[in-house]
């Protein structure tokens, strides 16, 4: 052993690496080479997220361009050239040449890599890892190292060398053997919407690399390059909504090692014109931003709006800049071969960490709806830059001064005279809404809170006033602790002003649904309204039996968790969605995997008895039709125009998530027993 470990210094010695950086790992110096001439093509992938490498695709405007993360695709956008030793190398890029390089504009955490001219490039060095990746970092500063930083699609920029984001794996391509995929490819028909089609899915030693294929940017071929001698798989991956995608025939080859002269395969792809599913965003965009959080509703006058969160900032409010933006259409997304939604607009635009006022931050989570008779759309939406747990309404101090998550409100409406939709700018309605929750001795309950993103409920019978009442539950934090519960509010004017549904009470345990998490609600054929609350394997239910409606007096029955007290119950997931009533039919919109996925809507039929219309009753007699067979979140469903089918809006696959839209015929759902 200690022969072999001198030989090993001594070998790392000859090549210019030193024991310090690479171990006992002799075989990774071959990743370096003298110059760019003589280089040794390389494909750095994260440890963590192993289908995602380092990438530069950028072939017209090189210099200042940013490095990306992104699905490994074994093309030349994956291949880099490491010239010089571990302590003591600068990176080149297959697809911008030999003139530039990579560079960080300083050695602190959150700096970004671009391409520059090679004299200006960042000297690197290659550090070994615990768990036998290696750190890419500035020489000057080891402790920290190149980051996916966000994910697939963002740029790589730095940050501490510990983290498991920040570890990659390099590995030697052979480009004298290439692997072309040649697609035979039917792009005519479907919606516009529908332009990303699936991916392909290569593996080698265990590990898949995605990469996902655009009707707008398909090439007549793709060439990929893959390491020495790799067994390799090749699969359809992921077929996006629309598309028929297989290969050389069928869905995969297996175990396969490339000749001598490398192979050609054949992927063949066509239009799907029974799949009516349509991707109004996919996500991220092409700047790596994420949609997330749907909602819609259809109006009067037959149109569909389909509203929800774009973020810049890459997350929640609290973190910077979140924006509301909207597509609406007046054939349901029904039509092929045609533009059948609007293209997106912009609703709430928030300003990001530089707000000088804190409520336009971000906006976020909307909860919208349309009034029945008026063709007017309300939206209430979370705004600020606070954290949802960390709201301090009534608890602020001069060291910690109020902030609550705020609250904002604006409204949609159609001019006849010009025959267009029309939004007025956001206001912030946040203190008209905290001193609600305000008891007598002027105690606040709610130390922060926001509605529960999706579909907002108006009634069909009760009406003081000029409008039908209009329903919201909201998600709350106790004030002075973290235990999150429910509330109903009702607005008997569409939003102008709100009250709360039954009594404060005086603690949490008093709250409709104690530890409840996002919620909805809906009213049922008697007035009463229904409380359907998030949780894990199931939903918490609670109703408002009213004995006065215009005064809006009642009681609430006491919350039940439907998975164990009924059959309304799935995986563990704990996850938004929606509850809608049409007729006496009630239906629910969930995921149903242990993971965020498989969203369904359960149905049920309602009794004419408003006795039956008790929590326990009501988690029973469900029936699931699923809607997603893969990874999907949050969703939000509406009856459409026509009066005979449901909308769904819901998050999924590909992405983090894309937002999907499907109209589904009720007769479809009911018809459909499972």
């Amino acid at each position: 052993m200690k022969t072999n470990r001198i030989f090993l210094a001594m070998l790392a010695m000859l090549l210019g690496v030193t024991t310090s950086a690479w171990g006992q790992q002799e075989n990774a110096a071959s990743v370096f080479s003298s110059s760019f001439k003589k280089g040794k093509p390389v494909q750095i992938t994260n440890n963590r997220d192993k289908g995602f490498s380092i990438k530069f695709n950028d072939k017209n405007n090189i210099a200042g361009e940013a490095v990306k993360s992104g699905a490994t695709s074994y093309t030349t956008e994956d291949i880099w050239y490491l010239v010089g030793n571990a302590e003591n190398f600068k990176m080149y890029s297959h697809v911008a040449g030999s003139k530039y390089a990579l560079k960080l504009d300083g050695t602190e955490s959150g700096v970004a890599a671009t391409m520059v001219p090679e004299k200006e490039a960042t000297v690197l060095t290659l550090t070994k890892q615990e768990d036998n990746s290696y750190a890419i970092s500035p020489k000057a500063n080891p402790s920290v190292s190149f980051n996916m930083f966000g994910g697939a699609g963002r740029d790589i920029k730095l940050y501490a060398s510990e983290d498991g984001g920040s570890h990659w794996n390099l590995k030697v391509l052979d480009m004298s053997r290439p692997l072309k995929l040649k697609y035979n490819a039917l792009l005519n028909g479907g919606f516009d919407t529908n332009y990303k089609i699936g991916n392909i899915a290569i593996t080698i030693d265990g590990n898949t690399s995605n990469t996902l294929l655009d009707k707008n940017s398909l090439p007549e071929s793709t060439t990929c390059y893959l390491p020495k001698d790799a067994k390799f798989s090749i699969a359809t991956g992921l077929v996006c909504h629309g598309w028929k995608m297989d290969i050389n025939g069928g869905k995969s080859m297996t175990d396969h090692t490339l000749p001598e002269k490398g192979m050609e395969v054949t992927v063949n792809i066509s239009v799907d014109k029974n799949n009516k599913y349509q991707y109004l965003y996919y996500s991220p965009d092409e700047k790596g931003i994420p949609y997330r959080i749907p909602a819609i509703v259809s109006t009067a006058n037959g149109y569909v709006f389909a509203i929800n969160d774009y973020r810049p900032c890459g997350n929640d409010i609290g973190f910077g800049e979140v924006d509301l933006v909207m597509r609406h259409s007046t054939k349901a997304g029904t039509e092929w071969d045609g533009h059948s939604w609007t293209d997106p607009v912009t609703i709430a635009d928030g300003v990001g960490k530089e707000a000088k006022e804190t409520w336009l931050t971000g906006f976020g989570d909307p909860a919208i709806v349309a009034d029945r008779e008026r063709n007017e759309i309300l939206v209430m939406s979370v705004c600020g830059n606070r954290l949802c747990w960390h709201g301090n309404y009534g608890a602020g101090t001069s060291e910690n001064p109020e902030n609550p998550n705020r609250m904002a409100r604006l409204r949609i409406k159609f001019n006849e005279e010009t025959q267009q939709w029309e939004t007025t700018q956001p206001e912030e309605v946040t203190y008209e809404i905290y001193p609600l929750f305000k008891d007598k001795n002027g105690k606040a309950h709610v130390g922060s809170m926001f509605i529960g993103a999706g579909r907002m409920a108006q009634s069909s019978m009760i009406k003081v006033g000029d409008y039908y009442r209009i329903y919201c539950a909201v998600w709350a934090v106790e004030t002075g602790s973290y235990r999150h519960h429910n509330y109903v509010l009702y607005s008997d004017d569409f939003g102008d002003t709100w009250n709360l549904l039954g009594e404060l009470g005086n603690d949490f345990n008093d709250s409709p649904a104690p530890f409840g998490n996002e919620p909805k609600c809906e009213e049922l054929p008697d007035g009463s309204v229904l409380l359907s609350s998030r949780k894990g394997y199931g939903r918490y239910y609670n109703v408002f039996h009213y004995s006065n409606f215009e005064k809006a007096e009642g009681r609430w029955d006491g919350a039940v968790a439907t998975d164990e007290v009924g059959n309304l119950k799935f995986g563990r997931n704990d996850t938004n969605g929606e509850v809608l009533r049409i007729g006496n039919t009630l239906f629910q919109s969930v995921p149903t995997g242990d993971s965020r996925s498989d969203v369904a809507i359960y149905y049920r039929p309602l009794s004419d008895d408003p006795a039956t219309y008790t929590p326990k009753e009501l988690a029973n007699g469900w029936k699931k039709f699923k809607v997603s067979d893969r990874g999907s979140a949050y969703s939000s469903i509406c009856i459409l125009p026509d009066g005979k089918s449901i909308g769904i809006y819901y998050e999924e696959e590909p992405g983090g998530y894309s937002m999907v839209y499907r109209p589904i015929e009720l007769s479809e759902i009911t018809e459909n027993d499972k």
